[in-house]
């Protein structure tokens, strides 16, 4: 027998059908051998993995959508057209509108995405104290969560809202006018449409910095102490902050009643220099450089020799080469590397 779908051919749909085929077969009960070919299918090409993944979803959803399944059905066995029967182990067929996958899954999402009574559960991401996070969202933006942060994100067909739990995050936000982007902290959240700006959480309140466009900062009304209304000293914070503006929004205060300042552009430029994409270093030691490259990269560079620690670099660097910046100080010959594995590499002065 063989152990590969017959029709297991290179194109994207002929690769759809097949792993239609087999999680038909793998839900009506695999003969035996058949599982283990199945998971040899899966490993022989990355495009098989990612063809059952999406079939999966597709028929999750169906599944949830009894309303629409009968008729999805239909239209998708019309598309199929007619199909070979093709038997595999104990007798099995395989449906006929396996070969109408991809029209599936295109229905099945787009009514998913038209249901307004669909649940969206949140993703949650997690920082550790000596690790950074770049996440990178299905609508387009982009969220830089700094160490020992903590945020949950929510995208509907309404809203994009994110809760920052802990820590702090910087947003670069895709412009959409039909969803705008929430942040919530501590019952404060900051609305924008497309800019980009960081939230900080901390005992002294939320800290909020616009670093392009503009913002709206509000407070909710369960999270607004009682009694609160009385001006503090300061600048009142005006409805909206723009570029350059930094606001701290206090516990036990109003955002009407917060205090903000304007930046100059190299506070600005150090503030959020913790997410920036490229670092620029000037007579840094090493032992600092290795810690910002360890933030952003899976990849651990370890001082083997302590002393090598104090030794003075500088130049410009993209935040997520390691491999670069390895490259180069073995170039100058100072350093020597030790790679082991493929997760870790030690520095050590070259004799």
């Amino acid at each position: 027998m063989n152990p590969l779908p017959p029709n297991s051919a290179s194109s994207d749909d002929t690769i759809e059908t097949a792993a239609a085929e087999w999680l038909c077969e793998r839900d009506a009960g695999f003969a035996p051998g058949r599982a283990q070919a199945f998971a040899a299918w899966r490993a022989a090409d990355a495009r098989h993995e990612t063809a059952v993944a999406e079939t999966e979803q597709a028929m999750e959803l169906l599944a949830e959508m009894p309303q629409v399944r009968a008729p999805l059905a239909a239209r998708i066995a019309a598309l199929a057209g007619p199909v070979a029967s093709v038997v595999r182990g104990r007798g099995f067929r395989p449906p006929v509108w396996a070969a109408g996958l991809a029209a599936a899954l295109a229905l099945a999402a787009g009514v998913w995405w038209l249901t307004p009574s669909r649940s969206v559960e949140p993703q949650r991401y997690v920082t550790a104290a000596a690790r950074q996070q770049q996440i990178a969202l299905n609508d387009g933006s982009v969220v830089n969560l700094n160490v020992s942060s903590e945020v949950s994100v929510r995208l509907t067909e309404n809203e994009r809202r994110v809760t920052l739990a802990s820590g702090e995050a910087h947003f670069a936000i895709a412009h959409d006018t039909a969803r705008p982007f929430i942040v919530t902290a501590a019952g404060v959240s900051v609305r924008a449409v497309g800019t980009a700006f960081s939230v900080r959480l901390g005992a002294a309140g939320v800290e909020v910095l616009v670093t392009e466009g503009k913002v709206e900062v509000t407070r909710d009304a369960a999270s607004a102490p009682s009694g609160v209304g009385a001006a503090v000293s300061g600048v009142v914070v005006p409805p909206q902050l723009v570029a350059g503006q930094r606001a701290l929004i206090a516990p036990e205060s109003a955002v009407a009643n917060a205090l903000i300042e304007r930046v100059p552009a190299e506070v600005l430029s150090a503030a959020v220099r913790w997410h920036s994409q490229v670092m620029t270093f000037v007579d840094l030691p090493l032992r600092e450089a290795v810690m910002l490259f360890n933030r952003r990269n899976e990849t651990q560079l370890v001082l083997a020799d302590e002393k090598l620690g104090a030794q003075k670099i500088g130049g410009t660097f993209a935040a997520d080469q390691v491999e670069a910046f390895v490259r180069l100080l073995e170039k100058d010959g100072d350093v020597v590397v030790e790679r082991r594995g493929t997760r870790e590499i030690a520095l050590r002065r070259a004799p």
